[in-house]
C-alpha cells in the first residue's frame, strides 16, 4: 500500500495533472452486466450457451445482482428489456437508479400496438463529480442499429453500440485507470468500446 505521498508522486509521474494541479488518483472498480434477458433467454440464446436458460429464472437474476454488490461496490450497471423491469427492480437494493436507452430506429412489428423502442439500465454507485465535470442525463438516444444496412450493429442480437459504453462509462464517472469489467461478453462489442475509450485517455479533473 502506497502512502500518500507516494501516491501522490506516482500520480505526478504519470502526468495526470490538470492546471499544474495534481491529486492522488484513487482507481475504482466498476462492473457492466448485459445479461440474457428475463423471460427471453433460452429463446434467443438457448443454441449460443447450454446454461442460457437458467435467466429465466429471477433467482438467477438475483445472485447477479447480490454479486455485483458485493464484488463491485464503487458501481456497477445492468441492461434489462422494459417488461422484466417490475420483477428485477425490487430485487435491488433502495440506492439503485433507473436509466433509459432510447433506441430511435426500432423494428416495428405488425398487429403489436406499442413497439419496446427503449430499454432500463439499473445503475448502482459511480464516482463522485467534482465541480469541473458535467452532469449526465438519466436517458441517452442511441441507435443499435447500422443506418447503411438496417441490421443490428455487430450482428450479434442483444448486441450494444458504442455510444451507449460510452455514456454508461461517463454516468459513472469512471477513468481510464479504473478497472472496468464487462461480464457478458457476448460479441465482445462492449470490450472493445472500453478498450477504444480507455485508450484515448482523458486527464481526470481531481
Amino acid at each position: 500500500m502506497n502512502s500518500a505521498k507516494e501516491t501522490f508522486a506516482l500520480e505526478t509521474d504519470d502526468r495526470r495533472a490538470v492546471h499544474g494541479t495534481v491529486r492522488p488518483l484513487v482507481r475504482l472498480r466498476f462492473a457492466y452486466a448485459d445479461p440474457p434477458y428475463f423471460g427471453l433467454a433460452a429463446k434467443f440464446y438457448g443454441d449460443l450457451h447450454p446454461d442460457a436458460a437458467a435467466y429465466d429464472r429471477l433467482e438467477t437474476h438475483a445472485a447477479l445482482i447480490l454479486r455485483l454488490c458485493d464484488e463491485w461496490p464503487d458501481g456497477w450497471a445492468m441492461s434489462l428489456h422494459a417488461p422484466s423491469l417490475r420483477h428485477i427492480l425490487p430485487l435491488c437494493p433502495d440506492d439503485v437508479r433507473v436509466l433509459a436507452w432510447v433506441k430511435p430506429m426500432t423494428s416495428f412489428k405488425p398487429n403489436v400496438r406499442l413497439a419496446y423502442a427503449w430499454e432500463p439500465i439499473i445503475l448502482r454507485g459511480g464516482r463522485p463529480l467534482t465541480r469541473e465535470q458535467p452532469t449526465q442525463r438519466d436517458w441517452l438516444a442511441c441507435s443499435c442499429i447500422d443506418t447503411s444496412t438496417g441490421r443490428l450493429k455487430g450482428g450479434f442480437k442483444g448486441g450494444k453500440p458504442e455510444g451507449l459504453v460510452r455514456w454508461l462509462l461517463a454516468v459513472m464517472n469512471a477513468d481510464p485507470a479504473d478497472e472496468i469489467t464487462d461480464l457478458f461478453p457476448g460479441s465482445g462489442d462492449v470490450t472493445r468500446a472500453i478498450q477504444a475509450w480507455r485508450a484515448e485517455g482523458r486527464l481526470p479533473l481531481y
